[in-house]
């Protein structure tokens, strides 16, 4: 394996480490985000765990990032919870899970 090789592999495997990184942060802030709102919508227990599993699993399959954000802020609307609301926890649990996650590699 010449030096451009290994160096090529290097990127590639740095990429898919961003990538997978990127993908675990994104999913541990939708469940926070659905817990969040789970609460909010008052179910709890069972009912808030499947919650969570039907926002988490719409996000998965969703080609675009705000169809849960949607769903979410389609279901919180009934409660006086508005989109911006909604977007600010996103970001707040998107900085608590990349920091829990970085926190967990270093």
């Amino acid at each position: 394996m010449t030096s451009f090789d290994q160096l090529e592999h290097a990127f590639e495997a740095e990429f898919a480490h961003r990538d997978e990184l990127a993908f675990k942060v994104r999913q541990r802030a939708i469940r926070l985000l659905a817990l969040w709102a789970a609460e909010r919508l008052g179910k709890p227990g069972q009912a808030g765990q499947a919650y969570v599993q039907d926002i988490v699993a719409i996000d998965i399959a969703s080609p675009t990032p705000d169809v849960a954000l949607g769903r979410i802020v389609a279901d919180l609307s009934a409660r006086a919870v508005s989109e911006q609301d909604v977007r600010r926890m996103m970001d707040q649990f998107l900085a608590q899970a990349h920091a829990s996650l970085r926190h967990r590699v270093s």
